[in-house]
């Protein structure tokens, strides 16, 4: 009884012990650098969702918020580089829809998307925009539609990277269509931009407006939203052009490896929220067509699972599982 009551006193002094320490690193987080992990290229919706949303977190907190991008592998090479971090919330994450994609693709990951990660904040989504190269003979919608099918599967579409949300949104609308093209994969949207101007390939979805959908180079065609974008309100939306219910986006969250104490989860939630209510960072952002939201902690959660399940159902068409072999 004596050796069971000293066991127990032990254990409870340790979490005691552990309690305060957790309290004591949240009461003076951060005192040193945070890395930014961003997923994609330099230049797209996430890169530039997760630049403003760190600029405007370390100025409020008076820190040092470094952004690292870390691209390749479906954004795998950057979950992997936060789930071998410490869980002291020095290394955040920026996700999209990959992070969830990527699982499903490959089940032999260096780490477990469920066990060592926790969501903080879906920070921002943003409506894809189709668009195509002006090298093509389309001016419209229907003229697009009746030039691919033309094509007989040799038209191309560019994404910014294989299982992407702009990969599987580009498949699934084909498959409302009934039509098929070639999918070319690239490491982030501005890449895919890049080559999309050059007239290296035929059309892509785009994961938010920016001014080089004014180049002379491209055409816009459709928003893949449930509503016209407030900066290309002359642009139709694919439900209106015929496809009900149709949508297609991309969507940035901020994530942190689990284990992470509570209070720093939360320090980070609060932090984000505050940023998004910012003018300056709403302007910013919706410029760009990106729209701010700052969600709690549980609702992530429920949105990621949802995530999860629309793009369980897209992986599984034939013309999805062929493009990723």
């Amino acid at each position: 009884m004596f050796n069971r009551k000293l066991v127990l006193a032990a254990g409870l002094a340790v979490l005691t012990t552990s309690v305060a320490m957790t309290s004591a690193q949240a009461q003076t987080y951060p005192d040193q650098p945070i890395k930014l992990i961003i997923p994609l290229a330099p230049g797209g919706g996430t890169d530039v969702t997760g630049r403003t949303l760190g600029d405007a977190i370390a100025a409020d907190w008076k820190a040092t918020i470094v952004p690292e991008n870390k691209t390749g592998g479906g954004t795998t090479i950057a979950s992997a580089t936060v789930a071998r971090a410490p869980a002291d919330g020095y290394t955040v994450y920026v996700n999209t829809a990959s992070f969830i994609i990527s699982a499903r693709m490959m089940p032999n990951l260096s780490y477990d998307p469920q066990k060592d990660f926790v969501p903080v904040s879906l920070a921002a989504s943003s409506d894809h925009v189709l668009i195509v190269s002006s090298k093509l003979p389309v001016k419209t919608f229907t003229e697009f539609v009746a030039w691919v099918k033309s094509r007989n599967g040799n038209a191309t579409f560019a994404s910014f990277g294989a299982g992407s949300s702009s990969h599987l949104g580009f498949e699934l609308f084909l498959h409302r269509l009934g039509v098929k093209m070639t999918h070319v994969p690239y490491k982030g949207n501005a890449p895919a931009m890049t080559d999309l101007l050059g007239g290296h390939v035929d059309a892509m979805f785009a994961d938010h407006v920016d001014e080089s959908l004014k180049s002379e180079n491209l055409r816009v065609l459709a928003i893949a939203g449930s509503k016209r974008s407030p900066e290309l309100p002359d642009v139709p939306t694919l439900q209106e052009l015929g496809l009900k219910d149709f949508t297609s986006r991309s969507f940035y969250g901020v994530m942190l490896r689990s284990g992470t104490p509570q209070p720093i989860i939360d320090k980070w939630n609060a932090g984000i929220r505050t940023a998004l209510q910012k003018p300056e960072v709403q302007s910013k952002l919706r410029l760009l067509g990106i729209d701010p939201i700052g969600s709690t902690q549980g609702e992530y959660a429920e949105y990621l699972k949802a995530e999860d399940a629309k793009y369980r159902e897209a992986l599984a068409l034939p013309s999805v599982e062929g493009s990723l072999k």
